[in-house]
């Protein structure tokens, strides 16, 4: 009975595709022209990744939208492990931009509390006085999201607070740690002016009002890696500000909303606040030593890239 009702509800989707199983998949894939020398790796490799999520890699190896004759075919030769190959590159990228981010994520979590604390004490950030007190909206949305934390935190160190202190206010130190890095960047938005300069003081030639749209941007990054989503080639739905007086920024003011702008920024933050830029770049640049058939310029890359004085080799 239970079945029958799933699909006459069905029926009412105008969404007519099917379940396939696995061997569907496969054999979709290869009446589009994929070539599969070894079915039993590829049909392991379906098991394990969605087929839907594996969709997202095809697009470079398949024809134009508007080449209706070839419609969703694959290019001439292309291989299942030409497409599992892009799709690990950017699991490896993901991991690579993640790690980088949690860095940057730590040492402005220290910077915030540090200097927030400094001038207000432990529980200043409590009363809007404290922070930009013309924002109240984004001062009651940051106020509500650290109650949500609270709410749904298995920390250990917020239940023996509220034991021990009989408040269930916990002090900004406390807070930063539990908060999301979009809601840490909302943090940082409200924060007094003399507060924001001093937590990026060692961000040279990079302004207040440019690092609040990094830190939206960078939060967006680390979201599509948290979400294991494809990154590579993507254009970020939050552009990266393109600073008017750096010069290591210059040249990249089009792929302001490509991947290759968020590492360079990345890199740029690392290398002033001293937190392992050295090893990042190498990593970026042993990624792209292993899998030269990636296609650069999707992501961003101009063809001159490695002059650029940001990324020269030093």
């Amino acid at each position: 009975m239970l079945e029958q009702l799933q699909k006459i509800k069905n029926k009412n989707y105008s969404y007519k595709k099917e379940h396939k199983t696995f061997e569907k998949q496969l054999e979709l894939l290869i009446e589009k022209g994929l070539t599969v020398s070894d079915k039993k790796y590829a049909l392991s490799k379906l098991k394990h990744i969605n087929y839907y999520r594996l969709s997202a890699y095809f697009l470079p190896f398949q024809y134009k939208k508007d080449d209706l004759e070839n419609e969703m075919k694959f290019l001439p030769k292309t291989t299942f492990e030409d497409i599992i190959q892009l799709y690990t590159f950017d699991s490896e990228l993901r991991k690579i931009i993640f790690g980088a981010i949690e860095n940057i994520e730590i040492y402005f979590r220290t910077q915030i509390a540090y200097h927030h604390s400094s001038s207000f004490e432990a529980f200043g950030y409590l009363n809007i006085d404290n922070l930009r007190n013309n924002f109240k909206e984004q001062f009651d949305e940051l106020q509500q999201n650290i109650q949500k934390e609270k709410d749904r935190s298995k920390e250990v160190f917020i239940k023996h607070f509220k034991k021990k202190y009989n408040s269930g206010d916990l002090p900004v130190w406390s807070v930063v740690e539990i908060i999301s890095f979009g809601s840490l960047s909302k943090f940082f938005m409200l924060l007094k002016e003399e507060e924001q300069n001093k937590a990026i003081k060692e961000i040279d030639g990079i302004n207040k009002y440019v690092f609040v749209k990094w830190l939206k941007a960078l939060s967006s990054v680390r979201n599509a890696c948290a979400h294991h989503s494809r990154l590579w080639n993507k254009t970020l739905g939050i552009s990266f500000e393109v600073p008017k007086d750096n010069t290591y920024f210059q040249d990249m003011a089009k792929s302001k909303n490509k991947i290759f702008f968020a590492l360079s920024v990345i890199k740029f933050i690392l290398i002033s606040i001293g937190d392992g830029e050295e090893c990042y770049e190498n990593k970026i640049r042993e990624l792209l030593n292993r899998y030269q058939h990636v296609d650069l310029n999707a992501m961003g890359f101009p063809n001159n890239w490695k002059k650029f004085e940001l990324w020269k080799n030093r």
